[in-house]
């Protein structure tokens, strides 16, 4: 029979389902308007069904919630865009768009809840340009398991990478790994691309950032938007690496 070394806890097992992301195709273009539309085009209250479940009752955990907005540019100009967050301006930027290109924008707002009015205006210097696709998913981060400091060992992750998104003519750029809380500094260590499982002997954790953060929303672009153009595809989209299974051990530390 094993035998556990006393300081460890039993065999825990965290499992993770999403939502299936929100997403609109418009069936005909809106025009971008060339000043700041005093309503946004696009805005999401957040709701209990649009959060991953989680069967284990964690100590404590974050959402980034993400707001796609999509379209065209006849003329080569410049995107302008604001996010609000229950009608508070939380950032606004702007980005050039080259002819006939489509555009995708990723804003992602760290930390809402249930009930968060999350809004994306767009608008354009040029009279050609329009918007058209619309999306909104939430990720997990910074999952606590337990209340106090510990260490988890060992600790292992099964992955899926978020969203899929099946309107318009879509494309995935990129996936990003999440940053990783390794050792009792909480020194932190990104994982980069797709991947399905890691292992790891031992994870660190603490209240602050918790086993994880996502890499786009959390530990880099908070509160803020990231950009991409392409002469074919809309929406031309990033997905974030996201634990389906967490597995571990929970080692006591006095």
């Amino acid at each position: 029979m094993t035998r556990l070394n006393p300081a460890l806890s039993g065999l825990k097992t965290i499992n993770i389902t999403y939502p299936t992301p929100l997403e609109t195709l418009l069936a005909s273009p809106e025009t971008l308007p060339t000043s700041e539309p005093t309503t946004p085009q696009i805005s999401y209250t957040v709701q209990s069904a649009n959060l991953p479940i989680l069967d284990f009752n964690v100590y404590s955990k974050k959402y980034v919630a993400v707001v796609i907005g999509a379209g065209k540019f006849v003329t080569a100009g410049t995107c302008y865009w604001r996010m609000k967050k229950n009608g508070a301006s939380v950032n606004t930027g702007s980005f050039s768009v080259s002819a006939n290109n489509y555009y995708t924008v990723h804003a992602r707002f760290l930390d809402v809840a249930v009930g968060d009015v999350l809004e994306l205006a767009l608008w354009s210097n040029q009279t050609d340009s329009n918007w058209d696709y619309k999306a909104f998913f939430v990720l997990l981060t910074r999952v606590v398991p337990t209340a106090n400091y510990a260490v988890l060992k060992p600790c292992n992750y099964t992955f899926t990478q978020l969203p899929t998104l099946t309107l318009g003519n879509p494309s995935i750029v990129y996936t990003y790994g999440p940053v990783f809380t390794f050792s009792g500094n909480l020194t932190e260590t990104g994982r980069y691309g797709s991947f399905s499982s890691l292992s790891l002997p031992y994870q660190a954790y603490a209240e602050n950032y918790g086993l994880f953060r996502v890499q786009n929303g959390d530990f880099a672009n908070t509160n803020a938007v990231s950009t991409r153009t392409s002469a074919s595809y809309r929406p031309h989209y990033e997905r974030e690496n996201q634990p389906t299974k967490i597995v571990f051990r929970r080692m006591v530390v006095d």
